[in-house]
């Protein structure tokens, strides 16, 4: 038989690339309506499945964007802290203003979202970290002892906390049957004659952080642009 010699062999071609699929969702979008699902029917209600459903997609197309629930829990977590301003010295508004905002603003947060402190992640973590920082720093440069600044902290989160559940299970009503019950004890008719009790839950929780952060942070008392003024020559 006579030998013929083999022909080349022919390369495979390459596959012609094909450009990437686009996502069908912003991750801001799944964070968006994972936030409204919360805040609708709690933080019990929230799952990669119920979120899909909100979206008109599959569980599956969901781990594109979030590797697990808790991670998704955590970029929920760092969009809410986002609402919480730093505090800045350099800001034309004087430190007292932004401490009690930033207070104001958690304290809506965990009013809104109870089971906050499960939903923070690492990441949420170090913003909070940042934030207690920034914080720190402006009590330091006010001149305040870094044990009172901490304690202040502290003391300062914990009324955010008490303020945001009272907010949630006192109403109207309520205030108005306390006020009734009050009618033998002598020390709390003293304060409903102030008038305290007529205050809405809002303007109450203000009048405690002014008090609180007067009291603890006098440093920052004397920085407010009316005692600035006063010194003006």
């Amino acid at each position: 038989m006579k030998k013929t010699p083999n022909s080349p062999a022919k390369k495979p071609r390459a596959a012609p690339a094909t450009p990437g699929r686009k996502p069908l969702f912003q991750k801001e979008q799944v964070i968006r309506i994972a936030l409204d699902l919360v805040e609708r029917n709690g933080h019990e209600a929230l799952s990669m499945r119920a979120i899909a459903a909100e979206l008109g997609t599959g569980v599956a197309t969901l781990y594109n964007y979030f590797g697990s629930l808790a991670e998704l829990n955590d970029a929920l977590a760092i969009t809410l802290l986002d609402e919480i301003p730093l505090v800045d010295t350099k800001d034309v508004r004087e430190t007292r203003c932004q401490l009690k905002e930033l207070v104001i603003a958690y304290a809506n947060i965990v009013e809104r979202h109870p089971n906050f402190v499960q939903m923070v992640g690492a990441l949420a973590d170090q913003k909070i970290m940042r934030i207690f920082d920034s914080t720190l720093q402006a009590m330091l440069d006010a001149g305040v002892d870094v044990e009172r600044a901490t304690v202040t902290w502290s003391v300062l989160s914990g009324l955010a906390v008490s303020h945001a559940a009272s907010s949630r299970r006192v109403d109207r009503t309520r205030q108005t049957d306390m006020r009734r019950k009050f009618k033998d004890l002598k020390a709390l008719q003293v304060a409903v004659k102030t008038g305290v009790f007529k205050l809405g839950q809002d303007e109450w929780f203000s009048q405690i952080l002014d008090l609180t952060i007067d009291r603890m942070l006098p440093e920052l008392k004397a920085r407010t642009p009316r005692a600035a003024k006063a010194k003006t020559p």
